[in-house]
């Protein structure tokens, strides 16, 4: 399987205004690649692990968890390595 780092500014040209990037343009075959993983997002089948989840009340502990812990300063390598 090859893999792509597909989520990355640098792979779309930026849009700026006043300095500040507002937007990106796409080409056809990215955008398809991104309405396909958009609608498998939307359309995917709930999983049993998520109700368990959500019914446990741990679902509740993890994000007060979440909100409670300062955030990483090196969290996209940490989000890379998963």
């Amino acid at each position: 399987m090859i893999s792509e780092r597909f989520w990355s500014k640098e792979h779309f040209p930026v849009v700026y205004e006043n300095n500040t990037a507002k937007a990106v343009m796409v080409d056809i075959i990215s955008f398809e690649k991104i309405e396909i993983i958009l609608d498998n997002l939307m359309n995917r089948e709930s999983e049993t692990e998520d109700s368990i989840l959500a019914a446990s009340g741990m679902l509740k502990n993890l994000i007060t968890q979440a909100r409670n812990s300062r955030p990483s300063e090196n969290w996209k390598a940490e989000l890379n390595e998963l």
